[in-house]
């Protein structure tokens, strides 16, 4: 078993522990933390959810780790949503050579759900996000990726009672590598007022429905007070390119603010 899968397997274990009653590439462009795959949900009007967080991806070539990592998202209306994301970006390889550092680029989005389930059926949005360099010469240095660089996506979810299941579909147009499709499948359980748990798969492929890279995820959020939330998540993936990541982590807090 590699190291990535037995870290899947030590997660799962520490979920169990979560559960238990107590006192209250080169960039990381997350989805809905702490999960790749985003949801058609907005925060709402003039609410803000700022995620800070801890961010690892390890592959056969390097490992990336983004720390502090920084996610704001504002509620424009009900059904916009403004994003903006960077973070400290670390990079080394694991024969050796050093650890570089630097800024990582800048990801600017626009949410707009044009669809509810209680109109349609459907909960649906269009996410358009464009990722910029930063004047700081994190990319001449080779830590952060060549911008820019725009992902076009399409979720749709639906709400099953205590279950919600979630589809994106995107493509994704690089600067300095080939484009890519994306697509990814979420399902999230409500097991109670304070816990959720999710888990979702994620592909990576030049042409839709063509063999990619394939990820697999699990995750949660725990309220620990009003407003405050942990998110936690870890996978890895299923297949063996020299990019294909081998462990993925995210670990930080959701605040949010002006909820009513």
């Amino acid at each position: 078993m590699s190291k990535g899968k037995l870290a899947v397997v030590v997660f799962a274990s520490a979920i169990v522990v979560v559960l238990c009653p107590s006192p209250v590439r080169s960039s990381f462009a997350q989805g809905g933390p702490p999960m790749l795959t985003d949801d058609p949900g907005t925060p709402g009007s003039g609410v803000w959810e700022i995620n800070f967080a801890y961010l690892q991806e390890n592959n056969r070539q390097e490992r990336l780790r983004s720390f502090p990592h920084v996610d704001f998202n504002y509620g424009l209306g009900d059904h916009i949503q403004l994003k903006y994301e960077t973070g400290w970006l670390l990079t080394d390889a694991p024969e050796g050579g050093g650890v570089k550092s630097g800024l990582d680029d800048s990801l600017l989005g626009l949410k707009w759900r044009f669809l509810d389930q209680e109109r349609g059926g459907l909960n649906m949005s269009v996410y358009p996000q464009l990722q910029v360099e930063n004047s700081t010469g994190s990319v001449a240095r080779g830590i952060a990726e060549p911008g820019p660089n725009l992902f076009l996506p399409l979720e749709v979810g639906h709400d099953f009672g205590r279950t919600k299941l979630i589809g994106e579909l995107g493509y994704q147009y690089f600067r300095a590598r080939g484009n890519e499709w994306v697509i990814g499948l979420l399902g999230a359980l409500q097991v109670s007022e304070v816990l959720e748990l999710m888990a979702e798969m994620r592909s990576f492929s030049e042409s839709l429905l063509s063999h990619g890279d394939v990820l697999v995820n699990l995750g949660l959020r725990r309220a620990l007070s009003p407003g405050v939330k942990l998110l936690a998540s870890v996978g890895t993936g299923l297949t063996n390119g020299p990019e294909t990541p081998t462990f993925v982590a995210y670990l930080g807090v959701q605040v949010v603010v002006g909820e009513k």
